[in-house]
């Protein structure tokens, strides 16, 4: 199973989890069989006309994210993928990790979106990018 976490820098499994999913300019990709660590780049900022809904994680193939924020969007277009949500409750990778090895992080739901105010009545995604 491959995990995608936004992160804000490569601290290995010490890594802060980003705040923001989308805005995430990083993602730290685990494979909890072959333990392999993996930075990839946020392809929607590679990509001219990349948006919330663009596959953001390139050919990189993941079965699940890890995050503590997430709009619509993306919440859609990952679940449409068949790629599981979760809802981080801690701040770094490693403390994640433990919790879903116990199976104590919940999949996100649609109410506990991330909600930002600035452009959600505009269409838009919900943060404030």
């Amino acid at each position: 199973m491959k995990i995608a976490f936004p992160v804000t820098a490569d601290s290995g499994l010490d890594s802060l989890i980003n705040e923001h999913f989308g805005v995430a300019k990083k993602f730290m990709i685990v494979n909890l069989v072959t333990k392999e660590i993996k930075i990839v780049d946020n392809q929607k900022h590679l990509e001219e006309n990349a948006s919330c809904k663009t596959g953001v994680f390139g050919k990189e193939a993941v079965d699940a994210v890890v995050t503590k924020c997430i709009g619509d969007g993306s919440l859609r277009g990952l679940n449409t993928a068949n790629i599981k949500v979760y809802a981080a409750t801690k701040d770094t990778i490693a403390q994640n990790l433990k919790l879903l090895e116990k199976d104590e992080l919940k999949l996100f739901h649609i109410f506990d979106l991330c909600q930002g105010k600035k452009n959600k009545k505009k269409g838009g995604c919900g943060h404030h990018h």
